[in-house]
């Protein structure tokens, strides 16, 4: 009873030392942020199915710049094959778009299997090189689409889209799925992403926040089912439904995981850092040709 009650005293006395220390904790810290160095930041999307490449050119900032607009404009982009120069993209007028700079309307024809590279130049950067080859074909093989579908953790009613394909074997494959709507708004069609979902454990959220992002590590080779489940459609209330199927690089794959992950974490000081991959020399960013298709869905 004695020790607890010096043990009692001794807590008391620590608690009052600190209380009036309280000073001596109270430490703001001031810390330059390292110094930055402006980079090309390039998002560039080539896709076999409408024979286009659309570039998104920016600059990086620092962590204390309050940049208003960083848009690259009066660069020279330019797509490769080998060392023969195929086109030089055009410059779009700043709010039109999305992406400020992208091929001329039919001027490309990929060709499966060749590596293409995309050279950026601008003022006050260093040359920014990007290398990407385009996917050979995997095709669906099937599709089917029930209204009732599987329910998953949160109970819903779903509708849900079995797909298959041939995974060919012992090479890494990578995957992007999606569900596409053609709506009729009144004599206007116009296509509307479906947010997707999947109990198969081999997929992942992309950075679309409506794809999936899929590699074969564990199906190589295998006939592939695969389910998708969106939110339930009766098939009078949609005209069109198209499966979104890209086969893609390996770095379109790790883009788009490591930069789903790094947006999930933002805001939250406890996360580990996540390095967002790119494949970009001198630069940051992505360049990806996609062999992509848009598989119509019997409804």
């Amino acid at each position: 009873m004695k020790h607890l009650y010096q043990l009692y005293i001794l807590m008391i006395v620590i608690a009052f030392s600190f209380s009036g220390c309280e000073d001596a904790f109270e430490t703001t810290l001031e810390i330059d942020p390292p110094e930055h160095t402006d980079r090309l930041v390039i998002h560039a999307y080539g896709s076999t199915n409408d024979r286009d490449l659309k570039v998104h050119l920016t600059r990086s900032s620092g962590l204390l710049d309050n940049v208003q607009n960083n848009l690259i404009s009066g660069a020279k982009v330019t797509l490769w094959k080998g060392q023969t120069q195929i086109i030089e993209l055009i410059e779009l007028p700043f709010g039109n778009s999305a992406f400020n700079y992208i091929l001329p309307e039919g001027s490309l024809v990929y060709e499966k299997g060749a590596t293409y590279r995309l050279e950026v130049e601008a003022d006050g950067f260093e040359k920014a090189i990007g290398t990407s080859t385009v996917p050979n074909d995997i095709p669906l093989l099937k599709q089917r689409f029930e209204v009732n579908g599987t329910s998953l953790e949160s109970g819903d009613s779903n509708s849900e889209i079995e797909i298959e394909f041939q995974d060919p074997a012992n090479e890494e494959n990578f995957y992007e799925v999606g569900v596409i709507l053609q709506v009729d708004n009144n004599g206007n069609p116009y296509n509307q992403e479906v947010y997707t979902e999947t109990y198969d454990p081999a997929a992942q959220d992309g950075i679309s926040y409506a794809n999936l992002i899929v590699n074969d590590l564990s199906f190589d080779g295998e006939l592939k089912n695969f389910p998708l489940i969106i939110d339930k459609f009766e098939e009078q209330d949609i005209d069109n439904m198209y499966v979104l199927w890209r086969v893609t690089s390996e770095g379109h794959y790790l883009f788009n995981k490591t930069a789903r992950k790094h947006d999930d974490q933002d805001g939250n000081p406890f996360a580990t850092p996540v390095q967002v991959y790119s494949n970009i020399q001198n630069g940051i960013g992505i360049f990806s040709i996609m062999n992509e298709e848009y598989v119509k869905v019997n409804l």
